[in-house]
C-alpha cells in the first residue's frame, strides 16, 4: 500500500528526445558492450566524490567509497556513492535534459556507422538501460537543507520523478535488470568488470563489503620512490600470481608524448600461448583495452604490465591506431627501452643474464622475428649452452671454434671471403649422441637449441649476416671426421672398398630414397649414420607446418656407412660366402639402428627392430 501511495505522488514527465524510442537503439547497438555499464556507473560516482571532496570542507575524506550491492531476489544491483548528489533541479537538467539529449544526438549524427558509443561525450548514464528494464536514482545534495529527490524510468521516454529516501549525501542508482541480463546477478561477473574497469580509481569499491580495487597505478609514481617489494606486491596483486616476475621494466617519460607504464617478465620457457601474457592499456586510470597489438607490439603481449596513456580516446578505434603517428613513436620508445634493458643486464652482469635466458629467451627470439628494430638492437645478445657446459653469443661461439677444425665452407668459389661459416647445433644434449661424440672427440664445439623458434632465428641470422650458416650435426661429416689419408683396397673386379659396400647396401635395403655413401671414419667404433641434407630438412619441417601434411623428414636421406667397422667388415665377408640373408639382416638392422637417433619408432618399426635384434643375437 505504502508503494502505491509513493507511486501515486511521483510527478510524471516526458524526456525531451524524438517520440521514437532511442533505448532499444542504444541496446541494439552496444549489445557486445554491455559491461561498459559498470565503469560508466563507476566513473559517474569517482566524478561526484571528486567534485565533493574539492567544494565541501566540512567532508570527512573517509567517507568517500562506492559500494556496489546485489539484490538476486529482486534482480537489482545499486551504485552508491557519497559524492556531490542532487537535488531535484539538477535531476531534471542532468538526467532529463542533457544526458538524453546527447544520446539521441550521437544516435543522428553516427547512425549509419558501426561505433561504440559509450564515452563520446562523458555521458556514461544511459549505459544502464542495455541491461536495464527499468532504473532509479535516490539522491541527496550536499547542499544545506538539500531534500532527497527520486527519479525513474523504465526505458520509454516517460520519467516520474518525487521526494527520495537518502538520508546521506549522495547518490545511488538501482538497475533492475532485464531477464536477457541476469548473469550480472553473479558477484564474479561484477568483480571481473570491476577489476578490469575500475582497478585504479581514486577511491575504494566495495562489492557486497569487500573492497576489491587496488587504487594506485603504481606506474604513475616515479621508479625512484618505488621498492623492488612494492614491485612485487603489485604483480600479484594486479595478475592474481602468486609467483614473482622475473623482473620489471618501468616506463616514465614525459616527452615528446606523455606514456608511464609497467611491463613485467613472467617466467615463459618454451610456452607458446601468448594469453598468458596481458598488457593492459589506460588513459588517465580508465581501462581501454586488452593486448592492442596495434599500439604494443606484437611480441610484448608475452609480457604483463599496464601502460597509462593520457591523449588517447577511451574508444579508441583500431584505425586511428595504425594511422596515428604518435602511437607509431610510443610503439618504437617502448622496443627500445626493452631492447635498452636487456643490454645493460647483459653488459653488468653476465652471469645473472645467463641464469635468466632460460626464462626469457622465448621472448627475445619471438621479438627477434617479428620485430625489425628489436632484431637490431639485440641480435648479438643472443646465447646458447653449448656442449663445453657454457654460454656463448654467436661471436663467441665463432671466435673459439677457428682454430684447430674447419668450420668453413667454400660457397661458389675457394676465396677466403667467400666461405661459409658453419654454426653447428643440435636439438640437445641429450639426443644425437653418437654425432656429439664425433664433435667432442675431435673438439668441435656444439650449441643447443633450446626453443623451436630457433630454426627460424637461424635463417635470420642467415639472411641478414652474409656467408653465415647454420648446420644440424647430423646433415654432414665434417672433413675431420672423415680418415682421408685411408688407402683404398682394389679387388679382383677392379673395385674399392667403398664401391663394394655401397653395392651391398643398396641391395640389401632396396630402397631408392636412401643414398648409400661408404666413408673410411676416424673412428671405428661407429657403424653408420644417417645424414640429413640441412635446407632440406628445414623445407620438409616447414611442409609439415601446412593443413593435411603428411610429410616424412626421413624418406629421403643418406646412410653413411663406416667401411673400418668391425661389424660393416663381417658383412663384407659374409656377402662373400654368399650368406645373402644375414646381409640383409646385418645392414637392414645397421639401418635401424642410426635412424634410431633420429625418429621415435612407433609401434610397427619398434616389433620390427626387436625382431631383427634378436635374430642378430642368434647370430652370434
Amino acid at each position: 500500500m505504502a508503494e502505491k501511495n509513493k507511486k501515486e505522488e511521483l510527478k510524471k514527465g516526458s524526456l525531451k528526445i524524438h517520440s521514437e524510442n532511442i533505448f532499444p537503439i542504444i541496446k541494439k547497438w552496444l549489445y557486445s558492450e554491455h559491461d561498459i555499464f559498470v565503469r560508466e556507473l563507476v566513473s559517474n560516482a569517482v566524478d561526484a566524490m571528486s567534485k565533493r571532496r574539492a567544494i565541501d570542507d566540512d567532508l570527512d575524506e573517509k567517507e568517500l567509497r562506492i559500494e556496489i550491492k546485489i539484490d538476486k531476489k529482486a534482480r537489482r544491483i545499486d551504485f552508491i556513492d557519497y559524492g556531490i548528489g542532487m537535488d531535484a533541479t539538477e535531476v531534471k537538467k542532468y538526467i532529463n535534459q542533457i544526458a538524453f539529449s546527447g544520446a539521441e544526438e550521437f544516435i543522428e549524427k553516427f547512425k549509419d556507422k558501426q561505433s561504440n558509443i559509450i564515452g563520446h561525450f562523458g555521458l556514461g548514464f544511459y549505459s544502464a538501460f542495455m541491461v536495464a528494464e527499468k532504473v532509479t536514482i535516490d539522491t541527496l545534495s550536499y547542499k544545506k537543507n538539500a531534500k532527497p529527490t527520486f527519479w525513474e524510468c523504465d526505458g520509454s521516454t516517460e520519467y516520474a520523478m518525487g521526494e527520495g529516501k537518502r538520508d546521506q549525501v549522495g547518490t545511488t542508482v538501482s538497475i533492475h535488470l532485464n531477464k536477457d541480463n541476469d548473469e550480472y546477478l553473479e558477484e564474479s561477473k561484477l568483480r571481473d568488470i570491476l577489476e578490469r574497469f575500475c582497478n585504479f580509481m581514486p577511491f575504494p569499491i566495495k562489492l557486497e563489503e569487500n573492497e576489491i580495487n587496488i587504487q594506485e597505478a603504481l606506474w604513475l609514481r616515479q621508479p625512484s620512490e618505488v621498492t623492488d617489494e612494492e614491485y612485487k606486491e603489485f604483480y600479484k596483486k594486479f595478475f592474481h600470481e602468486f609467483e614473482e616476475p622475473l623482473f620489471w621494466i618501468h616506463l616514465n617519460v614525459d616527452y615528446p608524448f606523455n606514456l608511464k607504464g609497467i611491463l613485467y617478465f613472467p617466467k615463459l620457457r618454451n610456452d607458446l600461448d601468448v594469453n598468458r601474457g596481458q598488457v593492459k592499456l589506460y588513459c588517465n586510470n580508465v581501462f581501454v583495452a586488452d593486448n592492442l597489438k596495434e599500439f604494443i607490439p606484437e611480441f610484448l603481449l608475452l609480457l604483463r604490465g599496464g601502460i597509462d596513456v593520457p591523449d588517447i580516446p577511451l574508444n579508441v578505434s583500431r584505425s586511428f591506431l595504425q594511422h596515428d603517428k604518435q602511437v607509431s613513436k610510443i610503439s618504437k620508445y617502448i622496443v627500445k627501452k626493452v631492447s635498452d634493458h636487456f643490454k645493460s643486464l647483459f653488459k653488468d652482469d653476465r652471469k645473472k643474464y645467463e641464469e635468466l635466458w632460460k626464462d626469457m629467451n622465448h621472448f627475445v627470439k619471438v621479438g627477434l622475428l617479428t620485430n625489425e628494430d628489436f632484431f637490431e638492437q639485440l641480435k648479438d645478445l643472443v646465447i646458447y649452452k653449448t656442449s663445453e657446459e657454457r654460454w656463448v653469443t654467436l661471436a663467441e661461439y665463432k671466435e673459439n671454434n677457428l682454430k684447430d677444425i674447419n668450420f668453413t665452407k667454400p660457397i661458389g668459389d675457394e676465396k677466403e671471403e667467400n666461405k661459409n661459416y658453419r654454426y653447428f647445433y643440435s636439438p640437445g644434449e641429450n639426443s644425437q649422441v653418437t654425432y656429439l661424440k664425433m664433435m667432442k672427440e675431435m673438439g668441435a664445439e656444439v650449441i643447443f637449441t633450446d626453443s623451436p623458434l630457433d630454426t627460424h632465428l637461424f635463417q635470420r641470422f642467415e639472411m641478414s649476416t652474409p656467408f653465415t650458416g647454420f648446420a644440424r650435426i647430423d646433415s654432414e661429416l665434417l672433413d675431420d671426421v672423415v680418415d682421408s689419408e685411408q688407402a683404398e683396397i682394389v679387388d679382383a673386379d677392379n673395385k674399392t672398398e667403398a664401391e663394394r659396400v655401397k653395392d651391398i647396401f643398396d641391395k640389401a635395403l632396396d630402397n631408392k630414397q636412401i643414398t648409400v655413401e661408404p666413408k673410411h671414419l676416424k673412428s671405428d667404433d661407429i657403424p653408420s649414420l644417417v645424414v640429413l641434407n640441412e635446407h632440406m630438412r628445414r623445407f620438409q619441417e616447414m611442409s609439415m607446418l601446412m593443413p593435411g601434411s603428411k610429410t616424412d623428414l626421413l624418406a629421403n636421406h643418406t646412410l653413411v656407412v663406416n667401411i673400418g667397422n668391425p661389424t660393416v667388415k663381417k658383412i663384407m665377408k659374409l656377402n662373400g660366402l654368399g650368406k645373402d640373408d644375414d646381409v640383409k639382416l646385418l645392414c637392414g638392422y645397421l639401418h635401424q639402428l642410426a635412424l634410431i637417433e633420429q625418429k621415435r619408432f612407433d609401434g610397427d618399426e619398434l616389433r620390427k627392430f626387436l625382431d631383427n635384434a634378436n635374430r642378430v643375437l642368434r647370430m652370434l
